[in-house]
């Protein structure tokens, strides 16, 4: 019982509500030991199974207790290339679970369970497990009402459907809801309000493309990108999209590392504080030359598609298995 309280395995399609799980754990440990733990979150993707395991049977040095989180790592998913590295870190957690350091607590999340993958297997046995799912379209617009009152607005009924139809996670809802209680008058928040802020399914739909190339995802890019096709999206539209995202990620990783504040990376970007944080979590995923080498294969890809024949959807998908190539 014990280490089922020091281990958490989470997974779920909604960011935002796995949050919401970390969050009660840290508030649990910091009212059961009356002071704050540290949380320490964990780019397990560019660490060695050795590195890995040497961070997790370290002791904090800034408190008694320590909550390690490691975010959709590469080794949890259902990418065969990564099945070595699964192997090792399921033996480094076999050992790691044989004698967790005090005051530790362990949370793993991700996107999907895989039943075969070797970690899934140990943390199955061995922790908490929980799937996190998507709230449901009443429960959803339930807590986009609650979000407006806590802002002091209320919302009309179709405000609220617009929202709960448009398929965005809840970060981005929150963010929205966020900017136009700013703005809204007569302490109302009606559709029109939202309408022209309201990122279109069309963006939504490649955004999902783009957010997975920057995971370095091979398997959800080409999810995404058969969903594009299916759905009639134009090859040039999915580049010209990717680009852009591109740019702006590039972007906030030089003044990331520049060292300028949220607040003015928020500033100079003119981006949502949803889509720098994602990007702001993603930027150790790329160096300066990976960026470099991407921006080339961009240009040329495009440059083909303009004036070659060749079959557009094959350099798509050879461009999206370059992407996620290490």
């Amino acid at each position: 019982m014990e280490q089922v309280q020091k281990i958490y395995y989470f997974w779920g399609n909604e960011p935002y509500l796995i949050d919401q799980r970390i969050s009660k754990i840290v508030a649990r440990i910091q009212a059961e030991d009356g002071e704050e733990p540290e949380v320490l979150l964990l780019d397990s993707d560019e660490m060695s199974s050795l590195e890995l395991g040497e961070t997790l049977h370290s002791s904090s040095l800034f408190s008694l207790q320590r909550v390690v989180v490691i975010k959709n790592p590469a080794w949890l998913s259902k990418s065969s290339r990564k099945l070595k590295k699964a192997e090792e870190v399921a033996h480094i957690l076999d050992d790691y679970m044989a004698s967790i350091p005090a005051g530790q607590t362990l949370v793993i999340c991700c996107p999907e369970h895989v039943a075969s993958n070797p970690v899934a297997k140990v943390l199955n046995k061995r922790a908490y497990t929980e799937n996190v799912k998507a709230l449901s379209p009443k429960a959803l617009g339930d807590w986009v009402r609650d979000k407006c009152h806590q802002r002091g607005i209320a919302i009309d009924p179709a405000a609220i459907n617009m929202l709960v139809a448009s398929g965005q996670d809840m970060y981005y809802l929150e963010n929205l809801i966020e900017k136009a209680a700013l703005t809204v008058q007569n302490d109302s928040l009606k559709a029109g309000d939202l309408i022209d802020e309201l990122d279109s399914r069309q963006e939504t739909s490649i955004f999902k493309l783009t957010d997975a190339l920057l995971n370095r995802n091979t398997a959800a890019s080409l999810e995404a990108f058969q969903q594009l096709q299916e759905q009639g999206h134009p090859y040039l539209l999915m580049l010209h999209m990717i680009t852009g995202q591109m740019v702006t990620f590039a972007k906030i990783k030089f003044w990331q590392e520049a060292g300028f504040s949220f607040n003015q990376i928020a500033e100079m970007s003119k981006q949502k504080d949803f889509v720098i944080r994602k990007m702001l979590e993603k930027s150790s995923r790329f160096s300066t030359q990976d960026i470099q080498v991407l921006f080339q294969k961009l240009l040329e890809l495009d440059v083909s598609i303009k004036s070659q024949s060749k079959d557009q959807r094959i350099l798509m998908e050879t461009l999206i298995a370059e992407f996620c190539n290490k």
